[in-house]
């Protein structure tokens, strides 16, 4: 599988001296762009903005550009917007969507057409979180692979097919569904590799291929692979707006024209029109714009701080097997208020620990504004 090992990355960052050419003042379009102050979140994916900073940036952007109004999420800046991300995810068409869910199972609707039957990994978002939509409202049968685990195989697929094929009503299998990375199992990566060979098969097959790349640009950031050849093997692909783009609302569902055209009809017969979505595509634009690069140069301080930090007795890092920007972080003999105010002193946001104590650190946009040896001595100081 291509990627870019944790080691390389630290690697790249260089000793504890070099990184001071991340410090805060050397960063500076490093940071996103818009970032309302300089408080380093912990947790999440996004820069945390809160309603009064969205409302000024989204004031300062009108002001900079004659924005033109859409109707129905049809036509002025949310047609532009869908352009931007047909072409930057290497498809013909892309749509923009109120949600993930919805996006998740009209692709897959359209994909399985009269199979019903739908391929997905067992601890998937679609097959988990979404109350059973895509079986009561588009009469899909999802077929759960892989319990506990962020891949299934080629062979796992095949073997599907074979038993589905001797059935003795026909139900054929019309579309597969790979999530990367996938939320329930703390941004673990389905195996770049399987899922190329898995492709394969599917277009043997004449099936459809659909990506929950809700986090594909975090997954881009980690691996070294451009979100379009991370989408080129996929029909369609979601990719989530608010939770890398900070956007509040929306997602973007990208794929062949056969298959999108005229999907403002079933949008709306789902209930998923907005009567103007151009506030979420415009802010949402203007987060995308270097979000890996600046995410990339994020991941870099996170490796150098952990590999530094795991020194510390008072501290165990658990790291996540073929993981993305989700590390675990277990405090030894030390109270977690304390270690949370502490960091508070010097602008870190410590989230909440879960019922086992353990903390769970999300690398993110806000990384920037710090260096590694700045945040393993803020970690110091609060451990005592």
């Amino acid at each position: 599988m291509q990627r870019v090992t944790r080691r390389g990355f630290v690697e790249a960052v260089g000793t504890t001296a070099g990184l001071a050419a991340f410090a805060p003042s050397a960063i500076g379009s490093t940071g996103a762009p818009g970032s309302p102050g300089r408080t380093v979140h912990l947790s999440g994916d996004g820069i945390n903005i809160t309603p009064r900073e969205y409302a000024s940036l989204l004031d300062d952007l009108c002001q900079k550009a004659d924005i033109a109004q859409d109707t129905y999420l049809l036509g002025g800046q949310v047609e532009q917007f869908e352009r931007h991300w047909a072409q930057l995810l290497g498809k013909e068409a892309a749509v923009f969507m109120p949600s993930g869910t919805l996006a998740n199972q009209l692709a897959l609707r359209a994909l399985a057409g009269s199979r019903r039957r739908v391929i997905v990994p067992e601890m998937s978002h679609v097959y988990n979180d979404t109350g059973d939509a895509c079986q009561t409202l588009s009469a899909l049968t999802l077929l759960p692979l892989a319990p506990g685990s962020a891949t299934f195989t080629r062979a796992e697929v095949e073997a599907v097919l074979t038993r589905t094929a001797g059935g003795r009503v026909a139900a054929d299998v019309g579309a597969i569904l790979i999530e990367s990375p996938i939320r329930r199992l703390s941004g673990q990566l389905f195996d770049r590799d399987e899922m190329t060979r898995i492709a394969a098969l599917a277009r043997e097959r004449g099936l459809g291929m659909h990506l929950d790349g809700a986090r594909l640009f975090i997954a881009s950031a980690y691996t070294g692979i451009s979100p379009a050849d991370y989408a080129a093997p996929f029909d369609t692909v979601y990719v989530s707006l608010w939770k890398c783009f900070n956007c509040g609302i929306g997602s973007i569902l990208a794929g062949p024209k056969r298959v999108l055209d005229g999907m403002f009809h079933v949008r709306r017969m789902f209930g998923g029109n907005l009567a103007v979505g151009w506030p979420a595509a415009l802010v949402a634009r203007h987060y995308m714009d270097g979000f890996v690069d600046r995410f990339t140069n994020a991941v870099r301080v996170s490796e150098a701080f952990y590999e530094q930090l795991a020194r510390h007795p008072r501290v165990t890092i658990a790291r996540i097997p073929d993981g993305t920007n989700l590390t675990r972080l277990t405090l030894n003999g030390v109270d977690h208020a304390t270690v949370s105010k502490g960091l508070a002193a010097h602008g870190l946001r410590l989230p909440a620990a879960g019922p086992d104590g353990v903390v769970t650190l999300a690398v993110n946009e806000t990384w920037n504004f710090t260096t590694a040896a700045d945040l393993v001595r803020a970690f110091t100081q609060a451990l005592g």
